[in-house]
């Protein structure tokens, strides 16, 4: 119970201090602090990330892809083998096994769109077992992990009538 409560408000501030942290659970700093360090060494915790708004800094922001890949599953290890293979490519950002038409669910990165298209054709698309891939370019981003990146939209209220 408390390790889920630790678990969920460092899902939304990472960078929230152990003695804040403890407050909030009323627990002892010295408990939060094994308990985070337990789920660490046991890879409960992976990483510690921070979302980046890439329009409002000034380096030049990475080309996404989202990638839907249709392949044949080895009869002996199934979608894990084929996986293993696609994890391993440095564009890989994300990698998801998906129900419907698609087997895999696919997030890449590149400095361009000719880049992402050559990992595509060249190292994706080539692999054995894949039989179709579908390529779709990310425009925008609005919202990444639950956060809305920016709400420019001036909010107006309705007004109430009496």
């Amino acid at each position: 119970m408390l390790t889920n409560k630790i678990i969920n408000i460092l899902k939304n501030n990472a960078r929230i201090s152990v003695k804040d942290l403890a407050y909030m659970v009323n627990s002892s700093e010295a408990e939060v602090d094994n308990i985070i360090k337990k789920l660490e060494k046991e890879k409960q915790i992976l990483q510690y990330v921070t979302i980046i708004n890439d329009e409002k800094i000034s380096e030049k922001a990475k080309i996404r892809a989202v990638i839907q890949l249709c392949v044949r599953p080895e009869k002996k290890d199934g979608f894990d083998a084929i996986a293993q293979k696609i994890c391993k490519y440095a564009n890989v950002v994300d990698h998801y096994l998906i129900s419907g038409q698609f087997d895999f669910l696919i997030i890449v990165e590149g400095e361009s769109l000719q880049e992402i298209s050559s990992f595509v054709s060249e190292k994706l698309a080539c692999l054995e077992n894949v039989r179709n891939t579908a390529t779709h370019f990310m425009l925008k981003k609005y919202k990444e992990k639950g956060v809305i990146l920016e709400n420019d939209a001036h909010e107006t209220r309705l007004a109430v009538l009496l």
